[in-house]
């Protein structure tokens, strides 16, 4: 059965990649066979011309595999492909090495549907041309609503080849490039059934499924990817007494380095468990966009809360924000000012709307200008609480009930 026409895109690309890539580095000496394989480009449309220039060429070297595509491409302009994937063949045992020969093997087998074959020779073509990796893999993913394609790709790449790190920043892309969610969620799923995704697969296939609008499903792989010890901290949200060891990337907290602003863990002062999370402010102005960590709540009623101990010398107050990932704020929870001293509590309830797929957390200093955002001293903060209370219609039947 003959593979349809998008697929075939995948060698396409390969194709006229390698050819301008030859043309532009002047791959081949001026001069003896090398010169006539390379001349032989302005003549793929005569099948006798290239073999001719093929067998020349095979009067100097016999073994050369230039000559063998020459006669391979011969054959698929004659409309014998069985003949031409013969050569093909031939011409990469001569030269294993040859993108060319490897990548016009590759769209032979394809064509024929011989999905197995072709990607042993896909993982040969990315072996020996790093430049080929990202659209060959792009081409791939975007043909990944073929199963049979799907699997065998996830099985050349849970063997670990040294290509499979080029994997994930295709799967990221740029915004313009970036691969159909629901095709690399196809991909990621075959993948993750033979093989332990890594760090950076996890992360892309987070990405999709928020895409894909299944933040929830996304958050129960990040989760069970984890260690038991680290499994425990779950909750609403995940380790919202800080006593995990480290940040934990996913749906766990995660903050960026800012000037004037350094935080890490302290088991010196907390609320309650072994430690809390510290912030100190060097006394600069500061826009201070702290910790944050992706959600996945469903559509109801919540209530917020949190504990703080605000030891800073600023005039603005710290708040908890959630936001749907469409941007739109659901609640800001202000915590305690500075001046009431020591640990105290805030809370707050809010509602998430059912267009509102995914959200998160971030806590944010509230100053406006920049003298309002000059900053000094600690801020402690611990216990952060997500509570879903139940709704109208529930509490309704609850009281019929009694």
């Amino acid at each position: 059965m003959r593979m349809g026409s998008g697929l075939l895109a995948v060698i396409v690309v390969a194709w006229l990649s390698w050819q301008q890539l030859r043309v532009d580095a002047n791959v081949g000496a001026a001069f003896g066979p090398d010169r006539r394989i390379t001349d032989a480009r302005g003549e793929v449309n005569d099948a006798q011309t290239l073999k001719a220039i093929a067998r020349a060429t095979l009067r100097d070297r016999p073994i050369d595999a230039g000559a063998f595509r020459l006669l391979g491409l011969a054959a698929r302009l004659e409309g014998d492909p069985e003949r031409a994937g013969d050569l093909f063949r031939t011409a990469a045992r001569r030269s294993p090495r040859d993108e060319v020969a490897q990548a016009m093997l590759v769209d032979e087998l394809f064509a024929q549907g011989r999905v197995a074959q072709g990607m042993r020779h896909v993982d040969a073509l990315l072996r020996v041309a790093p430049r080929m990796r990202a659209p060959v893999l792009a081409s791939l993913i975007a043909n990944a609503a073929n199963p049979e394609l799907r699997s065998e790709l996830a099985r050349v790449l849970a063997t670990n080849p040294p290509w499979r790190e080029a994997f994930p920043s295709v799967l990221r892309g740029s915004d313009a490039m970036r691969p159909d969610p629901a095709r690399s969620e196809a991909v990621l799923a075959s993948l993750a059934g033979v093989a332990a995704l890594t760090p950076s697969e996890l992360a892309a296939r987070i990405e999709a499924l928020t895409a894909l609008g299944q933040p929830a499903q996304a958050r129960a792989i990040w989760l069970q990817s984890l260690p038991q010890r680290e499994r425990r901290l779950d909750g609403l949200p995940f380790d919202g007494g800080f006593e995990g060891d480290r940040q934990i990337g996913g749906f766990g907290w995660w903050w960026d380095d800012e000037s004037g602003a350094l935080l890490s863990l302290d088991a010196n002062e907390r609320a309650q468990g072994r430690q809390s999370l510290q912030a100190q402010f060097s006394g600069r102005a500061v826009r201070f966009a702290g910790p944050r960590q992706r959600l996945a709540l469903a559509p109801g009623r919540y209530e917020i809360s949190s504990a703080a101990n605000d030891r800073t010398s600023s005039s603005r107050r710290f708040a908890w924000f959630i936001q749907c990932t469409s941007g739109v704020t659901l609640v800001r929870l202000e915590l305690p000012a500075a001046s009431t001293g020591g640990w105290q509590n805030a809370r707050t309830q809010f509602d998430v709307p059912r267009d509102c797929l995914g959200q998160q957390l971030t806590l944010r200093h509230t100053g406006r200008s920049m003298a309002e955002r000059q900053i000094g001293g600690t801020l402690h903060v611990d216990n952060v609480r997500l509570r879903n209370l139940p709704g109208l219609r529930a509490l309704q039947s609850a009281s019929r009930r009694e």
